[in-house]
């Protein structure tokens, strides 16, 4: 059966997200093209961790559709999104603090009645090889430092072998030996053909990973395109610093 090539793989359209009288979200667009990796940015309170929320269904859309490889996701709850493939991580990592590293991978695998215990403990064990975390697989998620514990959540949303991952803030609170694993480790989970969307304040960690990142402001969606030509938006640049003067990058 031959698929449609112009529909994209992810789309949310016109979303819209009220808290009593307050618009957090007004008819934000997002079309994502399979195994693309979009950076999602703008300053603090612009709507981007609620969008982020109604894209997984932790929040139901007041308005607006939400389209994953034709299927439409539209008012399904969390497990619904996951189980149709998508995943995501978040700002504070939920890990379970008195599980070992290893149970902290091997639950999420489980809520799938359909894979048994031996095979989640197999993949659980390549996810922590390729996070490089196999020498903590007995340690408890308490122990670990922030950075390891973002690659925790990491491999625990990796472990529900999503077609489309969300990751909410992974830079956030990080060393910076170990920012530059995570960034490595986003860059080779798209080269393997994940879809990505990425949420930051990192603009440099942004730059280094995305090639196409969209902005959100006061609940909007303003731009849309390359990194270069996003950065040097006067819309964008007044969102970020309240100027409308180009310096050649937002958030410097």
């Amino acid at each position: 059966m031959a698929t449609d090539s112009s529909r994209p793989f992810f789309a949310a359209q016109h979303l819209a997200k009220h808290f009593g009288g307050i618009q957090a979200v007004a008819e934000v667009s997002l079309d994502i093209a399979p195994g693309e990796i979009v950076g999602l940015i703008g300053p603090n309170g612009s709507g981007k961790t609620t969008t982020i929320n109604m894209l997984c269904g932790a929040l139901n859309s007041d308005g607006g559709k939400i389209l994953l490889d034709g299927a439409d996701l539209t008012g399904m709850a969390a497990h619904f999104f996951a189980r149709h493939g998508v995943a995501r991580t978040f700002q504070v990592p939920r890990l379970f603090r008195r599980l070992s590293v290893l149970e902290n991978l091997i639950v999420p695998a489980l809520s799938d009645r359909r894979v048994k215990r031996a095979a989640a403990e197999d993949m659980a064990d390549d996810v922590l090889e390729f996070l490089r975390l196999s020498h903590l697989s007995q340690d408890y998620a308490r122990s670990l430092s922030g950075g390891q514990q973002k690659l925790l959540e990491l491999g625990r949303a990796l472990m529900l072998d999503p077609k489309l991952i969300l990751l909410d803030e992974p830079f956030a609170g990080v060393h910076p030996r170990l920012l530059n694993q995570i960034i490595e480790h986003i860059k080779a989970l798209n080269e393997r053909g994940m879809t990505i969307v990425l949420v930051d304040h990192n603009l440099d960690a942004i730059r280094s990973v995305v090639r196409r990142v969209a902005v959100m402001a006061q609940g909007r969606k303003i731009a849309d395109g390359s990194v270069d030509d996003v950065l040097r938006d006067p819309a964008v640049i007044h969102a970020y610093t309240g100027s409308r003067k180009s310096n050649g990058r937002a958030g410097s």
